[in-house]
């Protein structure tokens, strides 16, 4: 069972998942959703996580204010128009790991009686779903680069990080260059119909994955998910429930090896390609 509440942390909107009962200190997940998101989605995730002994914490990224998809489920095709032409500006890129540094640094101040000297930070993992993959690979050391220019995002409090339809090369400064600089442990998965948005086929979005070096990469494909499986499917169509049912075993999985040191293989994903180095 797990419980949900709304509230502020470092001046962002944040929906915290957690569990219903909680007797020790609890490892944390911070989630950073995909482009025109909010808050409100990833419940699916959120609420699994939650359920296993995590708080899950999914922000609002303040890109979305100016442009009014303040916590909307559907924004607008004007809105979703405005936050791609602004998240393509470099000077944009950094305040997504922003964002996440800043609900990190206020996790002391979190007002929630059930949590109360129960949040273990030290025990604190990224996630997040295509822009928001792209956000949590660079809080894991992905670099970009622009010309001559580069910069590191590095959130060096995380232990571990999830991409769910992460980008490949070609992506807002990402190159083969940018791959190297991660060492963290990483989760990678996609679906075996998840392309880009620029007719990128789905292998472009194994990319990261195979250029990142071992040890503790993983990588797993979900066989017939697209690209808005990851967010629990379109309006109106759900996301097939097997599909999710893989994504959450192999998200748990990975949470549980890194956070809770769990010492166990990934679980059969039968809908699935999964591969490790």
């Amino acid at each position: 069972m797990s419980r949900v509440a709304d509230r502020t942390l470092g001046g962002v909107r944040v929906r915290v998942h957690y569990p219903a009962a909680a007797a020790s200190a609890l490892p944390v997940v911070v989630f950073s959703h995909g482009l025109g998101g909010s808050k409100m989605g990833y419940g699916y995730l959120g609420r699994t996580w939650a359920a296993h002994g995590y708080v899950s914490i999914h922000p609002s990224h303040r890109e979305n204010v100016p442009f009014g998809a303040v916590d909307a489920e559907q924004p607008t095709l004007a809105t979703l128009r405005a936050m791609k032409e602004a998240i393509d500006d470099p000077a944009n890129w950094e305040a997504r790991p922003r964002d996440l540094a800043a609900v990190i640094d206020a996790l002391p101040e979190l007002q929630l009686p059930a949590l109360e000297g129960k949040l273990d930070a030290a025990r604190l993992a990224i996630a997040g779903h295509s822009y928001g993959a792209y956000t949590a690979l660079l809080c894991a050391g992905a670099r970009v680069r622009l010309g001559a220019w580069s910069r590191d995002f590095r959130e060096r409090r995380a232990r571990a990080f999830i991409a769910l339809s992460p980008p490949g090369n070609g992506s807002r400064g990402l190159d083969d260059f940018s791959w190297a600089s991660i060492e963290a442990p990483v989760l990678c998965v996609s679906g075996s119909r998840d392309g880009g948005f620029q007719g990128q086929p789905p292998e472009w979005r194994e990319e990261s994955f195979r250029a990142m070096r071992p040890p503790d990469k993983t990588l797993v494909v979900v066989e017939g998910a697209e690209h808005f499986t990851f967010s629990g499917g379109r309006p109106r169509r759900a996301a097939d429930p097997a599909h999710l049912r893989d994504i959450e075993a192999a998200t748990l999985w990975f949470l549980d090896r890194h956070l809770m040191n769990a010492d166990r293989p990934m679980p059969a994903l039968p809908g699935s390609r999964v591969e490790q180095k």
